[in-house]
């Protein structure tokens, strides 16, 4: 009896220490992004980011919800679902399209048009984890003409 309450205790602490055991929040660097076309549809990008995950196990990238202003003023939103594991203890590119409908794409020719050059994106990675989503905020500023290509 006290060898099977043992056991069981055994148990129950090694399981506890593997939900006890935190999960570092990987980060985002933004490499590039870009217009890559523009009609009258809208106008389309894309956005390469370096993933970096510090922990042991690889992390799965399960989306990216983004938002661009140019001159303080909102001027785009938008989503992607992705479907990327990002290995343990490494660095992954992530790239991904970003879309700008019409009348998102004629605010951004405003702002623009008004002389405003500045411009912020901000994206959330959601990262699905064993336990729950884990989100990262990525914040990336810069000059139209300057980093963002066409922008």
């Amino acid at each position: 009896m006290r060898l099977a309450f043992a056991s069981l205790a055994c148990v129950a602490l090694c399981g506890c220490s593997l939900f006890m055991h935190s999960i570092e929040r990987p980060t985002a660097q933004v490499r590039d992004a870009q217009v890559t076309a523009a009609g009258l549809g809208g106008v389309s990008g894309s956005l390469r980011l370096d993933v970096t995950n510090p922990n042991t196990f690889g992390v799965p990238l399960s989306g990216i919800d983004w938002q661009l202003a140019v001159g303080g003023n909102r001027a785009a939103t938008g989503n992607v679902e992705l479907q990327q594991t990002i290995p343990a203890r490494g660095v992954a590119p992530v790239s991904t399209s970003l879309s700008v409908s019409t009348s998102d794409a004629i605010g951004v020719v405003r702002a623009v048009a008004s002389g405003s050059r500045d411009y912020q994106l901000d994206a959330t990675l959601h990262f699905s984890t064993n336990v729950g989503q884990l989100d990262v905020a990525v914040h990336y500023t810069g000059t139209i003409g300057g980093g963002i290509a066409g922008f």
